[in-house]
């Protein structure tokens, strides 16, 4: 089925005259589950972000739809022996949008802000290890690190690793957020916050063969159900994030299909162990035995996922079992009137808006409930969660006693999982240890694993972490969802990713 979004046209007719119709135009309409919070992939920590982004701004290495590494504006790319040093080679004859040409200068001036982290850009712990960034020639770019670190190939991969305009970065500074300029096939044209971005057609793109559609424009729509319904109304032809339970209503209209692919992110509940009550290991045990996960999963996702049997997910680089989780809510009180909270105690939960969100509050709530715990839920619009939660939070006067979230690790390696999620370095706002977990142990085990490009080593240093992690259970694990958005079709190029993101760079219509 063919589906354009045609030209709006005037013609008069002259004696003897043709009438003459112009070219159709392709758009593309996207409806999002959350509002942008920054343009600006180096300073956020949201996939929705990322995803729109990456049509302006790109990276030198990216992912297929598998998470296998594909050039983007690098060629090729080789570590040494020692992992220490890094060197990639460009892609030449490329400009970024305000006509500045890409080159290594410009590629040092994007690493080397990743790499200042006196920034507290919020990827900067992704270029923690690197000590300097040479050029030797127009083309060639090297990462020197301090310390072996057998990722940082994926690392560069990371979504959020892309390469500012050096001109848009030194005029706008911090507002680069809101004027990205980028190589992408796609220009940043306009963005009304909670309302639209709009992206166009990059014309001088260096890939002659794409974009094959004029425009993109995102929408940022919480409400699951006015997203399919948009989608069913031709409004959208893409819809990022579709709950589980709507996909039998996409899959029956008949137009439209719905995508599925395993994920890689998990979702938790973080337990603030800076608070008493969860200081204590037997309460944080007692709060995962009272959660019925694979109801969870059946709830919230409508069974499209598993639940989680480690810290970081099955198809997560360095992945290693802890065994199933189990629900017990009698051993669960137990636990609770031996740490002396046989009665409970009141917490508030901090959660997301949307849909799905509140769906995890409630269920949580309820949960909970069963172990005397009575829950405040707190859902939060994106953006405001955002400011509260990665802006202004000081860890010692967190208000909330649990926080929900997923993560997923953009890089697929453990270390990208294990290091912005449960090491003392990742505690929010920096990074995304939302639980303020700090143990020594799995410190060590990180940063041994960091420290070696030997791939054995690197799985007996993640081992320890995981056992020691899960052992500790700062977080009540939830679910690892399956990701999945739905389409017109007719539309190819436009997929979920794995870790959540989307691609839409080569998006066409049949």
């Amino acid at each position: 089925m063919k589906f354009f979004k045609r030209a709006a046209f005037s013609a008069a007719l002259f004696a003897g005259s043709m009438l003459s119709i112009p070219a159709v135009a392709a758009d593309l309409s996207i409806a999002m589950d959350q509002i942008f919070q920054k343009m600006d992939p180096h300073n956020s920590n949201y996939n929705v972000d990322y995803s729109a982004a990456s049509g302006v701004l790109e990276r030198l290495i990216g992912f297929d739809k598998n998470m296998k590494l594909v050039p983007q504006l690098a060629t090729s790319w080789e570590g040494s022996d020692d992992a220490k040093t890094f060197t990639f080679k460009l892609r030449e004859g490329v400009k970024f949008h305000d006509g500045t040409d890409f080159n290594a200068a410009a590629v040092k001036a994007n690493f080397d802000r990743l790499a200042d982290q006196s920034r507290n850009l919020a990827k900067n712990s992704l270029f923690k290890v690197v000590d300097k960034v040479e050029t030797p020639d127009d083309y060639t770019v090297v990462l020197k690190l301090k310390e072996p670190f057998g990722a940082m190939i994926n690392t560069v991969a990371h979504p959020s690793v892309v390469i500012h305009s050096p001109k848009a970065l030194e005029e706008f500074g911090k507002d680069v957020e809101k004027h990205p300029v980028g190589t992408g096939p796609f220009k940043f044209k306009e963005w009304i916050p909670g309302e639209r971005l709009v992206l166009e057609k990059n014309e001088d793109y260096w890939d002659s063969e794409w974009p094959k559609v004029d425009k993109v424009t995102f929408y940022p729509v919480t409400e699951s159900s006015t997203r399919v319904s948009m989608l069913l109304s031709d409004e959208v032809q893409f819809i990022h994030i579709l709950p589980a339970e709507l996909a039998d209503s996409v899959e029956s209209s008949g137009g439209y299909e719905v995508l599925e692919v395993p994920g890689i992110t998990v979702w938790t509940a973080s337990m603030n162990m800076l608070k008493d009550h969860f200081k204590d290991e037997r309460v944080r045990r007692a709060f995962n035995l009272a959660v019925d996960q694979q109801a969870f999963v059946g709830v919230v996702y409508s069974g499209h996922g598993v639940v989680p049997d480690s810290p970081i997910a099955p198809d997560t680089r360095f992945y290693e079992s802890q065994g199933p989780l189990k629900t017990d809510i009698e051993e669960a009180r137990r636990l609770m009137k031996e740490a002396g909270y046989e009665d409970g105690f009141d917490i508030a939960i901090w959660g997301v808006n949307n849909s799905t969100g509140v769906r995890m509050l409630q269920f949580l709530q309820q949960q909970l409930s069963q172990i005397n715990v009575r829950a405040d839920i707190v859902p939060m619009e994106g953006a405001t969660r955002s400011e509260k939660v990665f802006s202004s939070m000081v860890p010692e006067k967190a208000e909330f006693d649990m926080l929900l979230g997923g993560w997923s690790p953009s890089t697929g390696d453990a270390d990208w999982h294990l290091r912005p999620v449960y090491a003392t370095e990742g505690w929010i706002p920096k990074i995304y240890n939302m639980a303020f977990y700090s143990n020594e142990t799995v410190d060590e085990a990180i940063q041994e694993a960091l420290n070696t490009a030997d791939p054995e080593k690197r799985r007996e240093a993640y081992s320890v972490a995981q056992k020691q992690i899960w052992k500790d259970a700062p977080v009540v694990w939830l679910a690892i969802e399956n990701k999945m958005a739905a389409r017109k079709k007719g539309l190819s190029g436009v997929f979920q990713m794995p870790d959540g993101t989307m691609q839409f760079t080569h998006a066409a219509y049949e």
